[in-house]
């Protein structure tokens, strides 16, 4: 066999894939309503009921999802939203090499008033996909990676002084080293994950600091006169007054030894403190930018 014949040979065809189509579903108002259109792949129950919910109507003859369906299957869907009701047309779903490709094809029905948001849901035997591409009225339109990817992209002043992890299905970022530092975080994901821990394994806080494009969080808890903590919020180069718990930047800082219990005063060797990011911090917003002090020195 000559090389081209092999590598011919070697690329082995799209192969057609079995799917089923569901109905009788709508879409959460509480999943990506603003957006035109959603692509999604969902392998649990507990994310398909975050994205349908059941909708039931006299006579329903509806194809719905059977029971316990996610233990061999998972769900690809495109939704539509917008002032026109969306059918679909499934015209093929392949298996190119470890990508699924969903073709489809749209008819819509404007209307002058009302909004609807109308999926196309497809479920398909468990495999060994790497993504799925949709590609609806012959055009390549969405593109979903179904390997995880870090929530987060860090680029740290020094490597390694601010890492991320994963505590009880939570995300964590945790400020590693002593000194002073600064790091940059850009969030992977559609929206930031909540809550987002961050951890700072320091003997001391005197300066810490979280910003966003419209305003920068401060925090300190002093090395002296009891170790209090001090919160406040800067904008257009402003200091605001201290931060109260009315406040929605408002956060505890707690301080915990090496067996994550509460001490009091600072932490000690291998302590650290800890609190989550404000959720104020991460509206309207891709990037935080975040630095650190542990002793004036």
């Amino acid at each position: 066999m000559s090389l081209a014949s092999h590598l011919v040979a070697a690329e082995a065809p799209p192969k057609p894939v079995v799917y089923d189509t569901h109905d009788g579903y709508f879409v959460s108002n509480l999943f990506e309503p603003a957006a035109p259109t959603s692509f999604v792949v969902i392998k649990d129950q507990q994310s398909f009921d975050k994205v349908f919910g059941v909708a039931r109507v006299m006579g329903d003859k509806s194809h719905r999802l059977p029971p316990a369906a996610f233990g061999k299957k998972f769900v690809v869907a495109a939704i539509h939203r917008g002032k026109s009701m969306v059918t679909y047309q499934v015209e093929s779903v392949v298996a190119d090499g470890q990508t699924l490709v969903v073709r489809y094809t749209t008819k819509s029905v404007p209307s002058d008033s009302a909004e609807f948001a109308c999926p196309l849901i497809l479920s398909l035997d468990n495999g060994d996909f790497k993504a799925v591409r949709f590609a609806e009225n012959g055009k390549k339109i969405k593109r979903v990676e179904l390997v995880p990817q870090p929530a987060f992209r860090i680029e740290c002043q020094k490597p390694d002084t601010l890492t991320e992890a994963t505590v009880a299905g939570k995300p964590l970022l945790s400020i590693n080293g002593g000194g002073t530092g600064r790091a940059t975080v850009t969030c992977n994901l559609e929206q930031w994950p909540q809550p987002i821990i961050l951890r700072a394994h320091l003997r001391g806080l005197e300066a810490l600091a979280i910003a966003n494009e419209l305003v920068e969080w401060k925090a300190a808890v002093l090395s002296h006169s009891g170790h209090p903590t001090l919160l406040h919020l800067w904008q257009d180069g402003k200091e605001g007054p201290a931060l109260t718990k009315d406040s929605p930047h408002w956060i505890e800082i707690r301080r915990l030894g090496p067996d994550g219990k509460p001490v009091a005063g600072l932490p000690p060797d291998g302590g650290w403190f800890e609190l989550c990011i404000p959720q104020a911090l991460l509206t309207d917003t891709r990037v935080l930018k975040l630095s650190w002090i542990d002793f004036y020195r």
